[in-house]
């Protein structure tokens, strides 16, 4: 792809980070790390994964810009790059990339010795114990009068590591004159340190010829090394550069036949997923048919064993019902009520629950718990009075089939009537008497017959009606009750 080819090939990074260093914070800000690659227009954001390879290590950085700037220890990193388009979709990444960050120190002279001698041969020696430097640092002899510099030619014994860690015991400087001069020590980030005074004795004395020679040597010196560390430079940059192009043409390529064979494995996998989805799709219609003929077997297995346990235990029926309904009450004795409460039949709530523990033939015997409620009401202008008869009793019932889901019964019994009598008064008035509430408790007899219906084996229908009078002293009360109530028997 043309997106993924574009921003894939990052150039001047692997150059630019193998000659950053990461230093110790005090000198941290003069060595900028960067990771810069080419922009594509069809990218929106990139995202930069970066692993330290010697800790495993992994960090992202996302950004809309074509570098990355870094704040990273010495070590050996990898990075590459992935591009986003402006749906947030991956359009490709770049092939992983090494560099490695060195760490910069700023030369550490510890000791350095104060009185030399220049040997017969115009060499000098110089025990010293200086850290913090590696093979490419310079050790120079400076002094005032001179204004130039006598390089040291001992590099034997530093390592090879490009990390400014090394150390070093010992310099050997040739054509040194007696006088007093400094060791500068300069390490190849830029950071330098400076000794102090040493003093060097000998014989041998400058004519200002050869101090004029001395200082035209040194500027030659320094010139060449210069030159050559530019050459040096140029030519590596070619060189890099190059090596760059080529591993660039040979990406492109290997991406050209990858995507190649990857199409072809593309197609393959295609062609492979269309079996598959084919086989599963014909597996699935053959599992799908033996579970419907292994669930329709255990079905009508399941259907046999519930009718022969159904044979074999009969329900045997505890002869209990539970119902409940409504019905109308009318008073029919009483001419308080008739006097000071609306006459017209009144809304019952019907609660019961019977038992028939004695059978014979179609002849049944049993008891009846019974609750009846009602509210008789008078409301005018001055006062809103309510007057609440609970009915709870017990009755024997005697019941008789007719046909095997029709059956009559007959009951009678006796209870208690609880009356809740309640007056709020509305009109203001002098005359307006106080709120009255109280409750009276009397016994009362029960008589009743019914017709029974049971459309299904668990199912009750029963209308009939209920004769309930009230022994209130010198002014009894009588009620009949038509009601419909729905049940269950068991």
């Amino acid at each position: 792809m043309e997106s993924k080819s574009l921003i894939l090939r990052a150039v001047h990074v692997f150059m630019i980070l193998s000659l950053l260093f990461c230093v110790s914070l005090a000198y941290a800000e003069e060595f900028p790390q960067k990771i810069q690659w080419k922009s594509n227009a069809n990218a929106l954001e990139y995202k930069v994964e970066l692993q330290n390879t010697s800790s495993g290590k992994t960090q992202e950085i996302k950004t809309d810009k074509t570098y990355a700037e870094l704040s990273l220890v010495p070590g050996q990193y990898r990075y590459r790059v992935y591009a986003y388009d402006f749906l947030g979709r991956e359009a490709g990444v770049s092939a992983w990339t090494k560099f490695e960050v060195f760490k910069a120190n700023k030369p550490s002279i510890k000791s350095v010795e104060k009185n030399v001698t220049v040997q017969k041969d115009s060499s000098l020696s110089i025990s010293v114990d200086i850290s913090d430097i590696n093979k490419n640092s310079k050790f120079e002899l400076v002094n005032e009068g001179l204004e130039g510099n006598i390089s040291s030619t001992e590099r034997s014994k530093l390592g090879e590591s490009s990390s400014e860690t090394g150390a070093i015991t010992s310099l050997r400087f040739t054509n040194v004159p007696a006088g007093k001069w400094r060791l500068k020590v300069t390490n190849a980030s830029g950071l330098s340190a400076l000794s102090d005074v040493i003093t060097v004795g000998g014989d041998k004395t400058y004519t200002a010829e050869e101090v004029s020679e001395i200082k035209k040597r040194a500027e030659d010196a320094v010139r060449a090394e210069m030159q050559a560390t530019m050459d040096e430079y140029i030519k590596n940059s070619e060189l890099a550069q190059a090596e760059k192009e080529k591993l660039l043409r040979e990406q492109e390529k290997q991406e050209n036949d990858s995507r190649a064979e990857e199409e072809k494995a593309r197609i393959e996998a295609e062609k492979q997923r269309r079996n598959e989805e084919l086989q599963r799709i014909e597996d699935e219609n053959r599992r799908a048919e033996e579970e419907r003929l292994r669930l329709a077997a255990e079905k009508e297995a399941a259907k046999r064993a519930k009718e022969e346990w159904k044979a074999a235990h009969p329900y045997i029926w505890k002869n209990v019902i539970f119902e409940a309904g409504v019905g109308l009450t009318t008073n029919v004795v009483n001419d308080i009520i008739k006097e000071y409460y609306d006459d017209s039949p009144v809304l019952a709530l019907n609660v019961r629950a019977q038992y028939f523990p004695w059978t014979s033939g179609s002849e049944k015997f049993g008891l009846e718990l019974g609750f009846l409620t009602q509210s008789f009401e008078n409301n005018t202008s001055y006062y809103e009075a309510k007057l609440e008869s609970n009915v709870f009793d017990v009755k024997i019932v005697w019941q008789h089939s007719l046909l095997k889901t029709v059956a009559t019964s007959l009951k009678v019994g006796t209870g208690v009537d609880l009356f809740e009598k309640s007056i709020d008064y509305i009109e203001t008035t002098s005359k307006r008497g106080s709120p009255e509430a109280k409750s009276y408790l009397y016994p009362s007899l029960c008589a009743g017959g019914s017709l029974f219906f049971t459309p299904w084996k668990f199912l009750v229908f029963e209308t009939g009606v209920d004769l309930t009078a009230v022994l209130a002293g010198s002014r009894p009360m009588g009620f009949v009750t038509p009601y419909a109530c729905i049940g269950f028997r068991f």
